[in-house]
This record gives C-alpha cells, structure tokens and sequence, in this order.
C-alpha cells in the first residue's frame, strides 16, 4: 500500500512540473494572417520557417525552446520539413 501511494505522488509531481512547463507558454494566439519568416539553428542546422504570424512563431520559440530570428519573407521560399512539427507551416520553392 505504501508502495501504490508512493508511486501515486510521484506521478502526480511529475504531471505537476509537465503542466508548469507548458503553463508559462501562450497557447492562442489572433486569428490574423500576416505571414513571418523566422530562421533558427536545430540542432547545428540553419532551419527557417514560414508563420502565420509573429506571435505563433514566439509561441514555437516558447513550446519548443528555440530562438527565432525574424528573416525576409523571401527567404522562406522554400522552408524546412520540420516546420510542420515546430509550429509553423512548409512551402515549396516557387510558392509563397
């Protein structure tokens, strides 16, 4: 029994710091498309990425721990296939 409830706090104090990790991060954003290019190293490569705005690029900056630099939107022709997976969305050389 004293084992069960062990475990039961430890995974309670475990979710516990899970949720406050994620509390500190907005997670809504405006409802407005005003697309921005950001660019970041993961790891070691130079990754740039289309949002549909400034605040879902910091939200991807704050969820996944990365640091964005707002870039031309011309440099983001054609952006990483990891963009999906870290909040943004992928182009195709020759689309915008």
């Amino acid at each position: 029994m004293k084992s069960f409830v062990l475990l039961l706090a430890l995974l309670l104090a475990c979710t516990l710091i899970e949720a406050q990790s994620e509390a500190n991060c907005p997670s809504i954003c405006p409802a407005v498309f005003s697309p921005v290019c950001g660019e970041t190293r993961k790891n070691g490569r130079l990754v740039r990425c289309k949002f549909s705005n400034g605040c879902q690029m910091g939200v991807s900056a704050c969820v996944n721990c990365l640091k964005w630099s707002e870039t031309s939107l011309s440099e983001c022709k054609a952006t990483a296939d990891i963009c999906r997976s870290l909040g943004g969305f992928q182009t195709q050389a020759g689309r915008k």
